[in-house]
């Protein structure tokens, strides 16, 4: 098998076209926060907590992702891939690897090689609301996976074997969280590449979107013990 060169002639109108809709569900996302924060202040006298911002965001992205799917020329379910692997030795290795993971990075926490844990606290993002908790382990998994992992997977995919398309939905799915700083976008691409492997082995975004939620949980549970 081939993992480098493109599949059936190299695309750059389908390439396009995959960049076009993620800026799109993105800027739908920051429009959506825009509009609840714009009602909040108009109807409340103040604006929405930065939860409440990040909501609305999620489920801008959503419905835009859901809508640009619905208009793809595929069923909704083929192009968001959404689908469970068939192979439970799939979830188990996958499982299995995302212990080690959190073995690994446990260890170095603890060791005090990434600081003290009161600065460690300190920057911590973990939400200690109900919507944040939400968000982390709901909103995120669910909007991030069919968006990155199902939408723009799935039509690269059409095109490319699994290394361009793994390297480049890896990219976007790192320059999404940019707003929070480049060392955060490097910090995410390991993850997104895990991810993108889940997504390619197990054929859907199933196995990526449980994976992403107990990823996003951990680092809640590691915030809120801090």
């Amino acid at each position: 098998m081939l993992f480098w060169v493109p599949l059936r002639g190299l695309s750059r109108r389908d390439s396009a076209i995959a960049a076009g809709q993620v800026l799109l569900a993105v800027a739908c996302g920051y429009a959506g926060a825009g509009v609840v924060a714009l009602l909040s202040t108009r109807l409340f006298g103040h604006e929405p907590s930065f939860d409440g911002r990040e909501a609305a965001f999620f489920l801008s992205v959503g419905i835009a992702t859901l809508l640009l799917a619905s208009v793809s020329g595929m069923s909704t379910r083929h192009a968001l891939a959404l689908s469970w692997p068939a192979e439970r030795r799939i979830v188990i290795r996958f499982t299995a690897a995302l212990l080690g993971i959190f073995a690994i990075e446990a260890a170095v926490l603890f060791s005090g090689l990434l600081g003290s844990l009161d600065e460690l606290k300190a920057m911590s993002g973990s939400e200690r609301s109900l919507l944040g908790l939400v968000n982390a382990v709901i909103l995120a998994p669910v909007v991030e996976e069919s968006l990155f992992r199902g939408l723009l997977f799935t039509r690269l995919r059409r095109h490319y074997a699994v290394l361009p398309t793994l390297a480049v939905v890896t990219l976007a799915f790192g320059f999404l969280h940019v707003e929070n700083g480049l060392l955060h976008v490097v910090s995410v691409l390991p993850a997104g590449a895990f991810l993108g492997l889940a997504r390619e082995l197990s054929g859907g975004i199933g196995l990526p979107m449980l994976l992403h939620a107990c990823m996003n949980l951990a680092v809640v549970i590691v915030g809120l013990a801090l």
